[in-house]
């Protein structure tokens, strides 16, 4: 006969069985919906993938792994490869110091001109060099997702260092916001402050942009809306941060054209030419800081080229993942800017006002 406390240990291990059993089957059930579900949008509703991500940087919030081999890609539609060097640009290495007298041409900008949606060797940079025939080098320092601030920081940190005789700025519209999401350089008594930023929202990207959760379907299908989220939330502190200072109506917007218009002076006080070039007509949907492009135009301290006037009468020059400058527009737009710069010798390039 079965004592008490024999069937009451044996009562004990059968529940113990039973509760494994279905954490068991709970954690099979789970990864049989994952699964399911991943091949379901990859092959119905895939999602633009990108491994790996933007690492973290205190200096510029978010910059790319040296050395990394980007993929991005929408599964069964399209796929780019980013090859980045091992000073974390796009494009071919320049050693420093440099072995030749060759002048030197620094691009600026976001995922336009880092070439988001062409391959390797077909950003605008690189056409434009080829289409200089050795007459110049060009630096890439772009990187998708930046704005203004990060574009001048970057410059004096690392693209003044080559001592060039020309700057392309690029201007999306996206731009007077992204200086709000990272406000690395300020202007305090006309001149530039820089200031590492610790938000929170670039630290969790960075964690998470070499993990293989990078290639997850259902992650890409919600990370853009929660990092969108994140992101407001900086932006709406360094808005505030403005009012403090006095600012009031059109904070984006005064803020960009009081760095562009700090940026565009001393260039030219250092006898480099700028040139700035904007997707195809988003300039015009700010006037506060088109009217101060016109302005330093006339003055002689800069050459505004909208994008749109050289693509006219061009067809399906679009990138397939989104973005307006596909392959067609980067040769394009190479193929223009080497004519300006061709026109700019080595002396008259570095002469201020010439």
């Amino acid at each position: 006969m079965r004592t008490p406390g024999v069937a009451a240990e044996g009562g004990d291990r059968s529940l113990t069985k039973l509760r494994l059993y279905g954490c068991l089957a709970l954690t099979a059930s789970t990864v049989a919906a994952i699964a399911i579900l991943e091949i379901v949008l990859r092959l119905f509703y895939p999602q633009d993938t990108l491994s790996p991500r933007w690492a973290y940087s205190p200096h510029y919030c978010t910059t790319a792994y040296p050395g990394a081999r980007m993929v991005h890609e929408r599964p069964g539609r399209w796929r780019f490869v980013y090859t980045i060097n091992a000073d974390g640009n796009r494009g071919p290495r320049l050693s420093l110091p440099r072995s030749d007298a060759k002048p030197l041409i620094v691009v600026l900008g976001d995922s336009y001109s880092f070439g988001a949606g062409v391959a390797d060797g077909e950003e605008y940079s690189e056409v434009l060099e080829r289409d200089l025939h050795g007459a110049a080098h060009v630096l890439n320092l772009a990187l998708g997702g930046w704005g203004l601030t990060q574009e001048i920081r970057r410059y004096y940190d690392f693209g003044a260092l080559y001592d060039p005789r020309v700057v392309i700025l690029q201007f999306s519209a996206n731009d007077p916001e992204d200086n709000l999401k990272c406000p690395v350089a300020q202007l305090r008594d006309g001149r530039f402050v820089f200031h590492d930023s610790h938000a929170g929202v670039f630290r969790i990207k960075d964690f998470l942009s070499r993990s293989l959760i990078q290639k997850s379907q259902i992650y890409n299908l919600v990370r853009d809306r929660l990092y969108r989220l994140m992101a407001g939330r900086v932006i709406e502190r360094s808005r505030a941060d403005l009012a403090k200072d006095g600012a009031t109506a059109g904070l984006d917007e005064t803020n960009h054209a009081q760095l562009l218009e700090a940026f565009a002076r001393d260039l030219h006080a250092r006898g480099v030419r700028l040139l700035l070039v904007t997707v195809n007509g988003q300039l015009r949907e700010f006037p506060r800081i088109e009217e101060k492009v016109r302005q330093l135009e006339a003055e002689g301290q800069l050459r505004f080229f909208d994008a749109a006037d050289w693509l006219e009468g061009e067809q399906d020059y679009a990138s397939p993942e989104g973005h307006l400058w596909g392959t067609r527009a980067h040769r394009v737009l190479g193929e223009r800017l080497a004519g300006i710069v061709a026109g700019l010798t080595p002396t008259s390039a570095g002469a201020p006002g010439s």
